[in-house]
């Protein structure tokens, strides 16, 4: 009965991504392999756009500074955005910084030598495009193509001396497969490793987040898609990492506890990324819109 009104429900909201953040040491969640923090949603102006794929670039004593990926529903595709919040979590100003009229997400940041390098996913454009980050300027800068290969959620592990390059390719949103590539430089060239694809399926391919380094281990992030998109993170570990092996074991499951009141509304989590004692997310939560639905509804007629 639960699952019928839910499906129903659904039908008459706005499903939007927003970001949320945890004051928490992500060992801790790793550690105790549990997740049920209080987590500080952010408002969001209205339901025009969804705000998904959150990293951390810098904490200070003003602001809390994010790239992340922003979505205007009347563009259709995503773009990259910087979001400046107090302590609070208060929203104090938001600026797009790469917009290619063509779908972007998922900023990955990696930094390398004092330049925050972003590696933001452009799958539509069959290639992964490295940029620089000027935190004073505010901007973002071309430095070069990586790989021609139309890689989803692009992710860098700096291990044994190498850089591992892990990305998805998407088999008709059906499926993926996951794809390492390693290098002695962090820009390439990059090689294919011996195992790929070293995983594949809708749980556990797909990347949630940068990876997480506790106790000499380190963890792996990947989203479950499953049942829907996004549904939830499957956390791995990592156990062999090798130019012909890839060896990973389960670790936990993180999800959203719908029952916490701070959770109205949010049904799905996808990302989660750290800095320090901040932890980011970003979850679907519905928004109960029926005139919003019905104006959908009469535009894709139109549109037949």
């Amino acid at each position: 009965m639960q699952e019928f009104f839910s499906k129903y429900y659904q039908k008459l909201c706005a499903i939007r991504w927003i970001i949320g953040f945890v004051r928490c040491d992500i060992a801790e969640i790793i550690r105790s392999r549990h997740f049920d923090p209080r987590i500080h949603w952010i408002r969001i102006p209205g339901i025009k756009s969804f705000y998904a794929d959150p990293f951390i670039y810098s904490v200070d004593d003003e602001y809390i500074n994010i790239l992340y990926e922003e979505f205007p529903i009347e563009k259709d595709y995503g773009r990259i955005a910087l979001m400046r919040l107090d302590e609070n979590f208060r929203l104090i100003d938001n600026k797009i910084l790469l917009d290619i009229n063509d779908h972007l997400s998922y900023p990955y940041i990696f930094n390398e030598n004092g330049i925050a390098y972003i590696f933001p996913e452009a799958a539509k454009t069959g290639k992964l495009t490295c940029y620089s980050y000027d935190h004073a300027a505010r901007s973002i800068t071309f430095v070069q193509d990586i790989v021609d290969i139309p890689l989803l959620d692009s992710t860098i592990l700096k291990y044994n001396k190498k850089y591992w390059l892990f990305g998805v390719r998407s088999l008709k949103d059906i499926n993926y497969e996951l794809l390492i590539f390693y290098s002695d430089n962090l820009l390439g060239p990059y090689e294919a490793h011996a195992g790929n694809p070293v995983r594949s399926g809708l749980n556990g391919s797909r990347f949630a987040g940068d990876f997480i380094k506790v106790d000499d281990s380190i963890y792996r992030p990947s989203q479950n898609c499953e049942k829907s998109y996004g549904e939830s993170i499957t956390i791995f570990r990592l156990k062999h990492l090798s130019e012909s092996e890839f060896e990973e074991e389960f670790h936990m499951n993180i999800e959203i506890n719908r029952k916490r009141r701070h959770n109205k509304s949010i049904h799905s989590i996808h990302t989660i990324n750290s800095f320090n004692d901040l932890i980011v997310v970003d979850g679907e939560k519905w928004i109960f819109s029926p005139l919003y639905r019905l104006r959908k509804y009469i535009r894709g007629l139109k549109n037949k």
